[in-house]
């Protein structure tokens, strides 16, 4: 399953929609204290996740109810392939929240999604 072409996110126009992208990398470690208070670390794995927050402004009623549509179908259980708008390679990923967004009228609405490399 390919996520729907609703256009490109609004990166340089954000304006009361809190972070317009963002990017996270989680680190996948173990970590110990002795009793001496010196702390060992190490990998749990060798992979890093990546989670990606992007926001919609003005997004028209019809890409709304696309994007709807999708999260109806894939919730934040199913993978689907994304492509990343700011490096523009293709990741496979799930909904990492659940479904919000805004109306603010007559501009359209505004949404925030989180992207959960699986």
């Amino acid at each position: 399953m390919r996520f729907p072409d609703i256009g490109e996110p609004n990166l340089s126009s954000a304006t009361g929609c809190g972070d317009s992208y963002k990017e996270q990398i989680k680190d996948s470690v173990i970590t110990s204290t002795t009793d001496a208070n010196y702390k060992i670390t190490r990998p749990r794995t060798t992979r890093m996740i990546s989670t990606w927050t992007f926001c919609w402004n003005a997004m028209s009623d019809e890409n709304y109810a696309i994007l709807k549509a999708f999260f109806k179908t894939v919730g934040t259980f199913e993978a689907f392939q994304w492509v990343n708008p700011i490096d523009g390679n293709e990741y496979t990923v799930r909904f990492a929240e659940t479904f919000s967004a805004q109306e603010t009228y007559p501009v359209g609405w505004k949404v925030t999604l989180k992207f959960e490399e699986v």
